[in-house]
């Protein structure tokens, strides 16, 4: 069976994400504006370097599905201290094609870019993603993709996808840094 992959985002993706985040099922919980010139603003400093998140679209079969991105909670010292974990990276994701829905796709995207994402940084301990509590299918996502519940907390964030009551969810290395 395919498993979802992963490519840099570009910017002939940006009209697709825009697309995406306009969705009902994406805007309820990616609260950031969905409209083209406010995704080339966001994505811009990440496709070109200038922004150490690194940003991914996720295909299956050659289609693309989704987006998901990670980054080191040390390069985010606020939300790092929100969420109180060090020597971490997080991930938020979101699978935009509604025909891919409920087809166990994210929690397989997730498990992998997990395994990817220690791979990428060595140095960390734990992956982390932080859903709204009211997110049923993101945080069973991750429970199927072996993340476990840390925390719930009403959390303060400049970013509206992550103020407000959330569960806190992470993955930690294997014993012996084995992948």
């Amino acid at each position: 069976m395919s498993e979802p992959a992963f490519r840099p985002l570009r910017f002939a993706d940006l009209t697709l994400v825009s697309h995406w985040q306009r969705r009902p099922h994406v805007a309820r919980w990616w609260r950031e504006p969905g409209d083209l010139a406010s995704i080339t603003t966001r994505y811009s400093p990440t496709i070109d370097g200038r922004d150490p998140t690194e940003v991914f679209i996720v295909e299956f079969e050659g289609e693309k599905i989704g987006l998901i991105q990670r980054y080191l909670l040390d390069d985010n010292q606020d939300w790092a201290a929100a969420l109180g974990i060090r020597n971490g990276a997080g991930i938020d994701y979101f699978i935009g094609k509604e025909t891919m829905l409920g087809k166990g796709l994210g929690a397989q995207a997730i498990a992998r870019f997990a395994q990817d994402t220690f791979v990428r940084y060595p140095g960390i301990a734990l992956v982390v993603a932080v859903p709204q509590q009211d997110n049923v299918a993101s945080w069973r996502a991750l429970e199927k993709a072996g993340f476990q519940r840390l925390a719930a907390k009403r959390l303060e964030s400049d970013d509206p996808s992550d103020a407000g009551p959330a569960y806190i969810y992470g993955l930690t290395r294997p014993a012996g840094g084995q992948l």
